[in-house]
């Protein structure tokens, strides 16, 4: 196993004090404990996958709204520990701008006791995560380890104590054990992550348990706090087949999780799993009874909740957020859409979608105005192709400002385009029909498959009315995150990069503003260039 792990372990463990160890209905027996015969109530409360959606915009509530939910809960049970699950503050333009304003000062005003660390914790480099977010927040990740001959992550802790007051008197100990989705080896840039190990999250929750928090009774309850999907729907709850086996390890008490944007209050192996959805739409809540006998504990799951964030703003964060809105321009309107252009991971991510078909043509647009001075590139197709989960929003009936294009492409990156002949860009189209995280985006196509519905036998562009032959030539432009093998595409296909637009360090985002802005015309689900799919009839 690996050495900076288990040195890790050692660690955690070494900063707790020996008390004896319950779950649910079980006696706790200790020293610190009330010797009055009373009853408490302790409080977990949670929000996952913020996203740094700080403005508050329909369905979003905004950051001013999450905090004062959470002041008015933690006002009705003053026993209320509050957590983040992760994926805090990239996934929103305005986030991005403005490199995670007013975060700090939001967790401080809640109160937030520690936070796992999500996939996207790592979008903006591994030097932002260390010497700025987790300065004003305390991240925690058992399965993050370091490699072999890499220094160990002094900035990361598996796990975290918080002593919590009782109302009635005496206190317990809650130790929480972060876990993060194996996922985020493939879902962020590979320099992002270097040096970092993502072992599995069963067998790091198990030894910190086991070997530590659970030896000799150190903790009064054990809560694994996770950025790893459930979903009610699946018969498992917890959607990632080397995470299934977590309800099952010995002297965990509850599981609070994130990541697959759902909202989840379940039951697994009498143990309670809840999720809060995403960008701040819910908080989830666990309540625990803790009885109080001569010097004796008794731990008890009462219920929960799973909690619509909707009232009033906090004042003094709603008004860092409108700062952050005037100074960047946000509200500019660039056009309107006719009806709701929908690109919904949980709705249609095996298809093609209205926000993606936009997204791409942008792309494809960009690159015939940057290359009308060389006549080599004239006569060939221009492709744009888009992960995915690269785009992060809908865009709906309305007003389409700033804002809210920015928002359908939060993260920041580089377009670039390559040299493609027509085989590979039918491998490459075949390979975003089969991904597991959602079709291939592009545009002004039409595509013929084979009867099993997936492989991709021609493509003909829409604008020239030409088909792309095999060992014909095309243009792919695309977002750099595939190109290295990003959400497991093959990166064997980007060889050959169009050096001369590549070099322009065009901002995807900024592109698609730019096009929206410049479209003379709304957009809509009619109007949206979308492929046009035929499937070969089986015999």
């Amino acid at each position: 196993m690996n050495r900076t792990f288990l040195r890790k372990v050692a660690l955690c463990c070494g900063l707790l004090i020996s008390l004896p160890f319950v779950v649910f209905g079980q006696v706790h027996e200790g020293e610190h404990h009330s010797d009055l015969t009373v009853a408490d109530t302790v409080s977990f409360l949670s929000f996952n996958d913020f996203h740094g959606a700080f403005v508050k915009d329909r369905n979003v509530p905004g950051a001013a709204e999450l905090v004062q939910a959470v002041l008015e809960e933690k006002a009705k049970n003053k026993n209320t520990v509050v957590v983040s699950v992760g994926d805090n503050f990239s996934g929103s333009y305005f986030s991005r701008i403005t490199r995670g304003k007013p975060l700090p000062e939001m967790f401080k005003e809640m109160d937030v006791k520690m936070s796992a660390i999500g996939n996207h914790e790592f979008d903006w480099g591994l030097p932002f995560l260390v010497d700025t977010a987790a300065v004003c927040m305390d991240y925690i990740a058992a399965n993050i380890v370091a490699k072999e001959g890499h220094a160990p992550l002094e900035w990361l802790a598996p796990c975290k104590v918080v002593v919590q007051p009782l109302k009635n008197g005496g206190n317990i100990r809650i130790a929480f054990v972060g876990l993060t989705t194996t996922d985020t080896a493939v879902k962020t840039s590979p320099e992002n992550i270097k040096g970092l190990d993502f072992i599995n999250p069963v067998e790091a929750a198990r030894v910190q348990v086991a070997t530590g928090l659970k030896k000799d009774g150190k903790v009064d309850m054990v809560v694994l706090l996770m950025h790893i999907g459930t979903d009610m729907s699946n018969p498992d709850v917890i959607e990632e087949e080397n995470a299934k086996r977590l309800p099952w390890v010995e002297g965990v008490d509850a599981i609070i999780s994130g990541h697959s944007h759902k909202v989840v209050l379940a039951e697994v192996n009498h143990l309670p799993i809840v999720q809060a959805g995403v960008n701040g739409t819910h908080l989830g809540k666990l309540n625990f009874e803790v009885k109080q006998d001569a010097g004796k504990y008794v731990i008890q799951y009462i219920g929960g909740d799973t909690i619509r964030v909707a009232g009033e703003g906090n004042p003094a964060i709603d008004s860092l957020v409108n700062k952050e809105m005037d100074k960047y321009g946000f509200e500019e309107v660039l056009t309107a859409a006719e009806n709701d252009l929908i690109h919904d991971r949980n709705i249609n991510k095996r298809d093609y979608t209205s926000v993606g078909a936009y997204v791409t043509a942008a792309y494809a647009d960009a690159f015939r105005k940057h290359s009308q001075a060389s006549k080599k590139y004239s006569k060939l197709s221009v492709v744009g192709v888009n992960h995915y989960g690269g785009l992060r929003a809908s865009i709906l009936k309305g007003e389409v400002t700033k804002l809210r294009a920015g928002n359908v492409l939060p993260f920041q990156g580089h377009l670039l385009a390559f040299h493609f002949s027509g085989k590979e860009l039918k491998k490459l189209l075949t390979d975003g029909r089969v991904n597991k995280n959602g079709f291939l985006q592009t545009s002004h196509l039409a595509l013929d498959l084979a009867s099993d519905g997936v492989t991709v036998t021609s493509v003909t562009d829409l604008i020239t009315g030409k088909k792309i032959k095999d060992t014909g030539k095309c243009i792919v432009v695309l977002d750099s995150f595939i190109t290295d093998g990003g959400d497991g595409y093959d990166a064997g296909l980007f060889q050959k990069p169009v050096k001369e637009f590549n070099d322009f360090n065009l901002e995807p985002t900024v592109v698609f503003i730019d096009y929206l802005r410049n479209l003379g015309g709304t957009v809509s689900v009619e109007k949206a260039p979308l492929p046009e799919v035929v499937t070969k009839k089986a015999r």
